[in-house]
């Protein structure tokens, strides 16, 4: 639009130039007219000051100064008026009739001109005017962004991009100084950002990069804890109207997943430590419960209740999906994480697990025993995919003992105090609740003895995953996209003391009747240093190790946390 408003300025200059030519005044006609050309333009150009100094602010300007003026037209205007005063000049000093009369002419123009610049001005006297120009502005650059990536063209980066990048300064100022109207005012703008489809990974990076600046003010620089969360619901909402759009949504998802699970667990750690207000992570542990809750309820096919019409139906589409997107949630001991598999079981199997994790049923028994037993077998279109892009039941156990081992290295550190404010549920120091999230992986039994144990732990420190894999599939379609999030993505195999754990909680017995023969053997054969390494890990995260010195011992009264789940119903019967 700017490059049609200059081309019609020139059309309009070169058609006064003819006019000119053609119908030159007298020295005082000239003179008159310019009179009043002036006092108008310096009406206006009064006006444009006074407005621009009362309405703008920084959060109200963030890009520059130069996407205003594209919008106003302001260079063009004083250019006009400029090139008026030139002619005008020159033909009155040199007594040239036709460059005053061209002048005069222009000055006219520049008024015309300069009434459309002060109502476009005006229009961003607003609060809604100014949100709208700036969400505009921001959501041209990350279509750039999408579009340059899209064709394979070289692009500096979102990173590097100029208009991000002041978008996100003036989020953090906005923060550090405890703005709420500012803060408020620039998530509206990102949120309400149309982009395309090439565009949305940006704009979510976006997203969450705005959420972790804001949560960080909150935490470390005195941020009103309340506005912030209104605005973290506002993007975390916006991020999965976001992910809708994607073919492949699961990596997005599974960030924001794994991002709430990790800011749960660093609240909690911040207030122990007295670093933050046990206000601020009061607000926030509430909201990673509610939201990840959110998330739960856009993946699971027939979630318990739904807020609108679009949380019915799972927004994942293929097996590959929801093990990316299950993987993820289940990490840093995250809110909800063992009804998560309720729905990646109804996805892979196309019907629904009755079976209650409370009382003991295992999600991951059933489901190998639906796709790959003897008895029981599912051969529905969502299983036959399942299987496709498992492989074989040993790949299968591979998988899912993989996750596990991400799951258990990121549990919460057992060993901090949980203050009662922090408390809310799926997020306690319940030591049945770390039972349960903990039983969902160890009820998976593909093995029943040490040296069996041995060979699958073999297989976890050894085997590669050969090409069309399920994790390979994942790690492929995840791209490198880190989102710009400080939870970095871990591989399972740089985890050795969290494989060995993954191995041993299958072995050990889930009731006190139980015999643990099978576990002591496993660990006893085990190096000193890998034994060491699983102690000090379930040291942290499991209750009741730090009080072990031998190091089975730790990892054997650690894992007695398995008996708490089901206790009732052995009691009961």
């Amino acid at each position: 639009m700017q490059v049609w408003r200059q081309v019609w300025l020139f059309l309009c200059a070169v058609g006064l130039a003819f006019l000119a030519f053609a119908y030159p005044r007298s020295h005082d006609d000239v003179v008159d007219a310019t009179q009043f050309s002036i006092a108008f333009f310096a009406t206006l150009l009064t006006g444009e000051a006074v407005i621009f100094a009362l309405t703008f602010s920084a959060a109200s300007s963030w890009p520059s100064l130069r996407a205003i003026d594209g919008h106003i037209a302001f260079r063009e205007w004083v250019l006009i008026g400029w090139f008026a005063a030139l002619f005008t000049g020159c033909g009155l000093l040199g007594g040239s009739s036709v460059s005053a009369t061209y002048g005069a002419l222009l000055f006219v123009l520049a008024n015309i001109y300069g009434v459309f610049s002060f109502v476009r001005l005006f229009g961003l006297a607003s609060i809604g005017g100014r949100n709208q120009l700036l969400r505009r502005t921001l959501a041209d650059a990350l279509a750039r962004q999408g579009s340059a990536g899209r064709r394979g063209s070289p692009s500096p980066g979102l990173e590097h991009d100029p208009i991000v990048n002041s978008y996100l300064g003036t989020v953090s100022q906005a923060a550090t100084s405890n703005d709420p109207t500012a803060i408020r005012h620039l998530v509206e703008q990102l949120v309400k950002a149309e982009v395309p489809v090439e565009a949305v990974d940006d704009t979510v990076t976006v997203h969450l990069d705005v959420l972790h600046r804001l949560v960080r003010a909150t935490l470390a620089g005195g941020a009103d804890p309340i506005q912030v969360v209104s605005c973290a619901h506002t993007l975390i909402d916006s991020v999965l109207g976001h992910c809708r759009m994607l073919p492949d949504p699961a990596p997005p998802l599974g960030a924001l997943s794994r991002y709430l699970a990790w800011l749960a667990n660093t609240a909690l750690l911040m207030s122990v430590r007295g670093v933050a207000s046990s206000r601020a992570a009061r607000e926030l542990a509430a909201l990673t419960t509610d939201a990840r809750l959110k998330v739960l309820r856009c993946v699971d096919p027939d979630p318990k209740s739904a807020a609108h019409q679009d949380e019915l139906g799972s927004i994942l589409t293929s097996p590959l999906q929801v093990l990316l997107w299950t993987g993820d949630f289940t990490e840093f001991h995250g809110a909800h994480q063992a009804s998560a598999l309720y729905g990646t079981y109804e996805i892979l199997t196309g019907t629904k697990f009755m079976g209650n994790y409370w009382d003991g049923a295992s999600i991951l028994t059933q489901l190998r025993q639906s796709l790959y037993g003897d008895h029981g077998r599912v051969s529905t279109a969502e299983a036959d995919a399942a299987r496709r892009a498992f492989g074989s039941v040993e790949d299968y156990d591979h998988f899912w003992t993989l996750a596990s081992v991400t799951a258990l290295a990121t549990l919460r550190d057992a060993r901090l105090p949980h203050p009662p404010e922090l408390i809310r549920p799926e997020f306690t120091p319940d030591q049945q609740l770390l039972g349960a999230y903990l039983r969902t992986f160890a009820t998976h039994r593909y093995f029943t003895t040490a040296a069996q144990a041995r060979e699958a732990l073999l297989s976890l420190v050894c085997r590669s995953d050969p090409p069309g894999s399920a994790a390979a599939e994942i790690r492929q379609a995840r791209g490198g996209r880190t989102y710009r999030l400080p939870v970095p993505l871990v591989e399972p195999q740089q985890r050795p003391a969290a494989m060995v754990l993954a191995v041993a909680c299958r072995l050990a017995p889930l009731a006190p009747t139980e015999n643990d023969s099978e576990l002591r053997d496993f660990l006893a054969l085990l190096p000193a240093p890998a034994l060491q390494a699983t102690a000090r890990l379930a040291n942290r995260v499991l209750t009741g190790a730090a009080a072990e010195l031998d190091p089975v011992e730790a990892v054997v009264t650690g894992l007695a946390v398995l008996q708490l789940v089901g206790a009732h119903t052995r009691e009961g019967s």
